[in-house]
């Protein structure tokens, strides 16, 4: 898609239309059910109106700080995110990082807490988070022990292993994103988008 294709979009379209396409560009993998969740920063007041959004896609989303006057959001397909947290190297992982329950209200609970306490302090980002995106644990462990440095390759994570994979995964989530932006472009309601 063009600069100039979505910046004619994004001039001439309704504050609903501009969530949407803030929805797509930054969860398009998650909409088309190909990542279990995505994270997204919104301007406040963008929650309630993206739960409305969403609402029956099977896509759900939570508030994970609402400091200032932005939120971070978490949007999340349920089922998938808990196939992806019974996975054993990710309970191990989180178990690592302090997580008694590894299910998936547990997890988001303690998550927000501490993502609430990182926002509040600007001390003790949870790197945990990166699991619960789906990250490979490698790579969020490799990003821990290198403190952010010496990566192989950078795009929607930071990648320590595995660098091939990471790349073919980079590109569905391209693919992903392109379609979904087109989808709002074309005036596609985000419930439809989400649709598997």
């Amino acid at each position: 898609m063009s600069a100039e294709r979505m910046t004619a979009f994004l001039d001439g379209c309704s504050p609903e239309s501009r969530l949407k396409f803030l929805v797509a560009s930054h969860c398009a993998p998650v909409l088309k059910g190909i990542k279990v969740s995505n994270t997204m920063s919104s301007e406040r007041g963008t929650w309630n109106r993206l739960v409305k959004s969403l609402k029956g896609s099977g896509v759900l989303c939570i508030l994970l700080s609402n400091q200032g006057k932005r939120e971070v959001l978490l949007l999340y397909r349920y089922e998938e995110l808990r196939g992806h947290l019974e996975r054993e190297p990710v309970k191990q992982f989180l178990k690592s990082r302090g997580y008694e329950d590894t299910g998936v209200a547990a997890v988001i609970l303690q998550i927000r807490g501490q993502y609430d306490r990182y926002v509040r302090s600007g001390q003790g980002f949870p790197h945990e988070l990166g699991v619960v995106l789906e990250y490979p644990v490698e790579d969020v462990d490799g990003f821990i022990r290198n403190k952010g440095k010496n990566c192989l390759l950078e795009k929607y994570w930071k990648v320590y292993h595995n660098q091939e994979q990471a790349a073919e995964v980079f590109a569905r989530y391209d693919r992903a994103r392109k379609q979904a932006m087109e989808q709002v472009i074309a005036g596609y309601p985000l419930k439809e988008i989400a649709a598997i």
